[in-house]
């Protein structure tokens, strides 16, 4: 269980004493094993939510309380700049590195971390982080993290500039994650990417709480906003229609064919 109450936090203004407010009296809570996505505008408080309920800054007034212990040693975070984290020489090292702090300095989970996001160790091992794609440099970061072993992981939006093959490789992490019984956050500007693998949506207005709600009241309750892609459209039509997300991209296909009688 996590328990945000009344959370408030600010940045440093220019002025003297001045304050910008980015957080304000934010109350929720969370299941273990909760698989949330937070929304919202940039600028809505997203990212500072993230630091703190990883432990990274404390709140000015109100509490956070984790029923694992500590935050900052029962959390971890992606954040949206992965380069701006890596240290290690190598893409080997950098993920030894998380598995050396777990105690769990195994090739095997090397190999399972690295083939999860698609890179074979003979091809990438030996490569310095800062010769990657960017794309390529977020799912390492991504295994970084994972590879740590925490019980709360937080995702600064994993998908961003990632093409269509390395997002499934995202999500496969996470459905991964969420099947392990780890209570995962991810903050995206897309919220449909995940919203099959998600129990709920939190959404972040000028640093107050929109709305948190399941998934299902969130598509039933057309909360998501008038301007979707096509696709996203005809996946929450999917589920409105049958109460459930389709089981593969094939059965949505099916599904818009159907719709539109072709």
């Amino acid at each position: 269980m996590l328990k945000v109450r009344e959370v408030s936090f600010s940045y440093r203004g220019q002025g003297k004493n001045s304050r910008i407010p980015a957080l304000k009296e934010v109350s929720f809570e969370l299941e273990s094993g909760s698989f949330v996505i937070l929304t919202g505008r940039t600028g809505s408080g997203k990212s500072t939510l993230l630091q703190l309920l990883c432990g990274l800054i404390q709140p000015e007034s109100g509490r956070i309380d984790c029923e694992y212990g500590e935050l900052t040693s029962r959390a971890s975070m992606i954040f949206q700049y992965p380069e701006e984290c890596f240290f290690n020489p190598t893409v080997r090292e950098e993920i030894v590195f998380s598995l050396k702090i777990t105690g769990r300095n195994d090739y095997g989970r090397l190999e399972e971390i690295l083939e999860k996001i698609g890179f074979e160790l003979d091809r990438f091992g030996s490569r310095t982080p800062f010769s990657l794609s960017g794309g390529e440099q977020r799912l390492l970061a991504i295994a970084s993290i994972v590879a740590l072993d925490r019980e709360i992981v937080l995702f600064d939006e994993p998908t961003s500039g990632l093409d269509t093959k390395a997002v499934d490789r995202v999500r496969t992490i996470l459905s991964s994650e969420s099947r392990a019984g780890k209570t995962i956050v991810v903050a995206t500007h897309w919220p449909a990417e995940f919203l099959d693998l998600a129990t709920h949506v939190l959404d972040l207005v000028e640093g107050e709480i929109g709305h948190f709600v399941t998934v299902s009241e969130y598509v039933n309750g057309n909360l998501h906003g008038e301007r979707l892609e096509e696709k996203e459209r005809f996946l929450l039509d999917y589920y409105k229609r049958f109460a459930r997300f389709p089981a593969s991209e094939e059965e949505l296909i099916s599904f818009v064919r159907r719709e539109k009688r072709c």
